[in-house]
């Protein structure tokens, strides 16, 4: 059944549809049998379902009772749960098995954060790049901002429905089902992002509405006969698009792409593109309501507003690291900050290789070789250099067995690129690690 012009649907998912009264009446069953389960306001809860409509009911019930959600990812092992439980001092752990005491083991002694948590909604764990993940704090007011920015930029009502293969225990795909509730869309929520799962949803439900990150638009951009003639706006974020792939994705499937930039540390996007003017592909739109973004030194982006985190659970040297006196957020990113307001996002600041005295973005470089037609996925990462202390090198996986070769890319590169830009080492592999959220995983690459 299509949900087009069926605007009672609230959530649709592989049990089938679900009515906003229905889901109210789950909503308030659940929270119900948490309370009873000894769940209070300001009691930690972990939230560790695959996707779908048992994860919104509990995320949903958490926000009712007042209490505070720490999603994880349906596939997190023992040692994070236990990490997220005891760092949170939660009081209980929801999995697909149902509610209970978090796993046992000798890691992370409990504790009872010392951390005001009154208005946090949210703590979510970041991902460790050293040590353990830290649960970053987002406030109910900033959880809700998140919902209704991208509600209003994409222009959202309740003829649409949108289509998401988003993890929701991650930051953006929790925005995307807030701001279908918020807007009272409906929501067609994919257990995880295939691109036969995508094509068959989009024949079935007509999606308005199409929220994904880079990685998936490119993989869609080369699997044929996907009916989108029923998508007005394509939304991307979780890392920067490139105006290729923009222009390219605009030019298959007729519609808006419309690009946004944001972290787990904002709650959600500072910056988006509106729906009505895209007229700068590739780039993350101008912030969104009361968000202010500037550059810092280096070119860091720097953000100001209500949603900014007031820092890291139990950890004041790294929240010292990246608040600011007066409240700005140093996100990490560097980028640019056009007259008009839109911000464009380079890359991740410390992955920025120096190369010979330049600067190199692996970003820049990955979007180049990501438009020759026989690579499937690219990522690129610093290797050491004797000359020029350090260089780029792709790692590669083509569309099929023996499709690209390192002459073919090297030359489109030398077509795009200075020379200093151009991978001095090229590898192939079958496929490349990507993130929960669909994200390359330049960490997990072979050393």
């Amino acid at each position: 059944m299509s949900c087009h012009h069926h605007t009672d649907l609230a959530l649709i998912d592989e049990q089938g549809s679900l009515t906003r009264r229905a889901l109210r009446a789950a909503v308030t069953r659940r929270a119900a049998e948490l309370a009873a389960a000894g769940l209070r306001p300001g009691d930690r809860a972990v939230l560790c379902r695959p996707n779908g409509r048992r994860w919104v009911v509990d995320h949903l019930a958490l926000a009712a009772l007042g209490a505070v959600g720490v999603p994880l990812n349906a596939a997190s092992a023992p040692d994070e749960i236990r990490h997220a439980a005891r760092d949170s001092g939660a009081a209980l752990v929801l999995t697909a098995e149902g509610p209970g005491p978090p796993p046992p083991g000798p890691p992370d002694p409990p504790r009872s954060p010392a951390t005001d948590l009154a208005g946090i909604a949210t703590i979510a764990y970041t991902s460790g790049t050293t040590g353990r993940p830290k649960g970053a704090l987002q406030s109910r007011h900033a959880v809700r901002l998140g919902g209704e920015n991208i509600a209003r930029r994409l222009a959202l009502g309740p003829a649409d429905t949108v289509l998401s293969p988003l993890p929701l225990a991650h930051t953006y795909g929790t925005n995307v089902l807030n701001a279908a509730l918020s807007a009272g869309a409906a929501l067609v929520l994919l257990t995880r992002f295939t691109e036969e799962a995508v094509a068959e949803a989009l024949r079935r439900h007509r999606p308005t509405v199409l929220a994904g990150v880079p990685t998936m638009y490119r993989r869609l951009l080369v699997h044929a006969g996907l009916p989108l003639e029923s998508v007005r706006c394509s939304l991307s974020a979780g890392q920067p698009a490139g105006e290729q792939l923009a222009r390219d994705w605009q030019e298959r499937s007729g519609a808006v792409f419309a690009e946004g930039w944001g972290m787990t540390e904002l709650a959600g996007l500072a910056s988006l593109t509106p729906a009505d003017d895209p007229r700068h592909p590739g780039t993350a739109g101008p912030p969104v309501p009361d968000a202010a973004v500037r550059t810092g030194e280096d070119g860091e982006l720097l953000v100001r507003g209500p949603f900014v985190t007031p820092g890291y659970l139990g950890a004041p040297e790294a929240t010292a690291r990246v608040l600011m006196p007066g409240g700005e957020l140093r996100t990490g990113d560097v980028g640019r900050v056009a007259e008009d307001g839109g911000v464009t996002v380079l890359d991740r600041l410390k992955d920025v290789i120096l190369c010979g005295g330049y600067s190199v973005y692996p970003a820049e470089v990955e979007r180049v070789i990501a438009t020759h037609p026989s690579v499937a996925a690219v990522a690129v990462t610093a290797m050491p250099d004797p000359v020029r202390g350090e260089s780029p090198q792709a790692w590669i996986a083509a569309v099929a067995e023996g499709a690209a070769d390192e002459a073919a890319v090297l030359a489109h590169c030398r077509a795009h690129l200075a020379p200093y830009k151009i991978p001095r080492r090229t590898t192939f592999l079958p496929e490349l690690p990507t993130t929960a959220g669909g994200k390359i995983a330049r960490g997990r690459l072979p050393h």
